[in-house]
């Protein structure tokens, strides 16, 4: 998140002669530009104090401790957990790993499960400034191997629970590293070693803060991992500047001691980070799960009296896919506060669970920026307005861009063009100097560095970081998510945003969510469009709900962005982050040899989506698409 610079819209306002409220008159959108930079007006101080007197998260985390010792940090199945305690068992973490002899660029992995013990493990290993690999708790074989080869992972740190041991125990002949793991194991096995047993022996004595003295905030706190879409996940790198903006977020919903956070993203995510960090800063309390649980949220808020929400991805529609009750409304919840919640139900969620406060923000773990969506405009992830580009440090552009190549578009003198009001555009942002970005956004190669990186952009020499995502604006200057670029595809020589059609689909109240990506059909170019559905509880997908989904698209959508085929599955292919997984998809197809998931396919002659398998496979290739 970026800082903006103290007194820029007095300064602003002064220049023009102005008062507010001529200001106010003249550019009525301007109003949320106060809205957003009084909110942001203490990060940003905080932030800065923090740069000129090199105080880590960490540091803060410390002094939280020695503020409210006895306090509770984290509740964890029923159980509470101080500052204290916390702190003594990250001091045990620290005083084993400091035997181990690491140097600064060496890095330990940690394996485990959302638990006490990642908390504490991920704290030790900052008091002593060594560089923690969050390694992404579903991923196998090779991926998992070349995760601790990219990172120089010295060690790794392995959680509790048989999936977490046997994912290990399947390569450790092949990474050659020490390996510790939590809880029980076959004690024959001589290649593992006992952390709980560390833990008993280790001392709980502090950390001098001079052990970590040659750290800063341009230092790597932590490698976390992209998913890995096109290619093996790349080490993102997070400095420790962005450990500590991070823990600032919720310091713009002026979030108090008092709160309590309730925060089951996965810790190796940047965003499960950020309430586990922001707690241990501001010295509130965190309630933790080892998973969501859609039936258990609710029940889970109301029993630990929670007041913020963290959210991710389409975990706010499995909320509201669970049945009414009564008591949707009865809670202390004031404010929700993450990315990725689908612009279709918004303002559903906010109605039926009465939440005062959505707050939606858009980042990326690498990114050199983001934007955030102080206003509880439904469906808005920001805002880019002219006033606050002219005051942010990593000013924010949406230019136009090839949605085949999926690069910027230029004009006659090379440089990029910026999009109409309404128009989608590839979202750019500039590069800070604690980005750092000489050392690169990725441990490794630099090339993939390079590659976010966009170049001369509207003057010679300027450097701007690509997002990959298209975005649009509205009036008043509220950005909005488009479509991921690359997953936009292009059908009868039109451009298709899987987002939108997404949303139309999922409008159907018996349709709990779609999937949707472009598809190569034999003897056409370009790619049509598919949706993989799934369905509420106890729905089935008969022939009136087929013509109900056919019925809707022809109303809402023009024919070249209807979905040509339509495949049923039992549950949505996401990632631990609950994003939606499509190259399989993709690379599947809608051959009935290789998808034995019932599909339905769009007839044009019917008016309607009717069964398609091997016997109407033909029929349909050579039907009018």
């Amino acid at each position: 998140m970026s800082t903006f610079k103290d007194g820029a819209l007095l300064a602003a306002g002064g220049t023009a002669g102005l008062s507010i409220l001529a200001w106010r008159t003249l550019f009525p959108w301007i109003k949320y530009d106060i809205q957003t930079m009084k909110s942001l007006k203490n990060i940003g101080k905080q932030m800065n104090d923090d740069i000129i007197n090199n105080r880590l998260l960490i540091d803060h985390f410390e002094a939280t401790v020695k503020r409210f010792p006895k306090k509770t940090y984290i509740i964890y199945e029923d159980r509470c957990y101080s500052f204290e305690y916390v702190n003594t068992q990250a001091c045990r973490v620290a005083n084993i790993v400091r035997q181990w002899g690491l140097k600064p660029e060496d890095s330990v992995s940690i394996l485990v499960h959302n638990s006490p013990d990642y908390i504490w493990t991920f704290l030790g290993l900052l008091k002593l400034g060594i560089i923690s690999a969050l390694l992404n708790t579903n991923v196998r074989g090779e991926t998992l191997i070349n995760a601790m080869d990219v990172t120089d992972t010295k060690a790794v740190i392995v959680g509790q629970g048989e999936d977490l041991y046997d994912a290990v125990h399947e390569i450790i002949d092949s990474i050659g590293i020490p390996v510790y793991v939590m809880g029980k194991f076959p004690s024959a096995d001589s290649r593992f070693r006992s952390w709980d047993s560390l833990m008993m022996q280790s001392s709980p004595a502090d950390i001098s803060t001079t052990v970590r003295s040659h750290i800063d905030m341009y230092s790597p706190a932590c490698y976390l991992f992209t998913s890995g879409t096109t290619g093996l996940p790349k080490a993102a790198i997070a400095l420790q500047g962005k450990l500590s903006q991070w823990a600032l977020l919720f310091r713009s919903i002026d979030v108090k001691q008092d709160d309590v956070i309730y925060d089951v993203l996965p810790f190796y995510h940047g965003v499960g980070l950020t309430g586990m960090l922001s707690a241990a800063a501001v010295g509130c309390s965190i309630v933790i799960r080892k998973k969501f649980s859609a039936h258990n949220f609710w029940a889970d808020c109301r029993k630990y009296k929670v007041t913020i929400v963290q959210y991710i991805g389409e975990l706010c529609r499995y909320v509201l896919a669970v049945p009414e009750d009564s008591k949707d409304g009865i809670h202390n919840v004031q404010s929700f506060i993450g990315n990725g919640l689908r612009q279709d139900i918004w303002t559903l969620l906010q109605k039926r669970f009465k939440i005062p406060k959505i707050i939606e923000f858009f980042g990326a773990s690498e990114g050199t920026s983001a934007v955030i969506n102080l206003c509880n405009r439904p469906g808005a992830v920001g805002r880019i307005s002219p006033l606050m580009n002219r005051l942010d440090p990593a000013p924010k552009f949406l230019v136009k861009y090839d949605v085949v190549t999926a690069t910027p578009l230029r004009d006659k003198s090379g440089r990029c063009i910026k999009v109409q009001i309404g128009e989608p555009g590839l979202f750019i942002c500039g590069i800070p100097a604690l980005s750092n970005i000489e050392k690169g956004l990725y441990k490794g190669n630099m090339e993939m560095t390079e590659k976010k990186i966009v170049r001369n952009v509207f003057k010679e020499g300027d450097a701007y970081f690509n997002f990959g995502d298209s975005m649009y604006l509205d009036n008043d200057y509220f950005v909005y998510f488009h479509d991921r670029v690359g997953d936009t595809f292009r059908w009868k020589g039109e451009n298709v945003s899987t987002t939108e059609v997404a949303n139309i689909i999922t409008a159907l109240p018996f349709i709990l969510d779609a999937n949707v990506y472009g598809i190569t059909v034999p003897g056409h170019d370009g790619r049509a469009g598919m949706a993989s559905l799934t369905l509420n509880d106890n729905v089935e997908l008969s022939v009136e709900k087929l013509q109900a989904i056919y019925n809707h698209l022809e109303q809402k959508l023009p024919k070249y962005a209807r979905p040509i085929v339509l495949r049923l599955e039992r549950k949505m292919r996401t990632t631990g982050t609950f994003k939606q997984q499509k190259g399989d998809l993709m690379r599947e197809g809608f051959d009935p040899n290789i998808v034995s998931d019932p599909m339905f396919y769009m007839s044009t002659e019917e008016k309607t989506y009717v069964p398609l398998d091997k016997g109407s496979y033909h029929h349909m290739l050579q039907s009018k698409l």
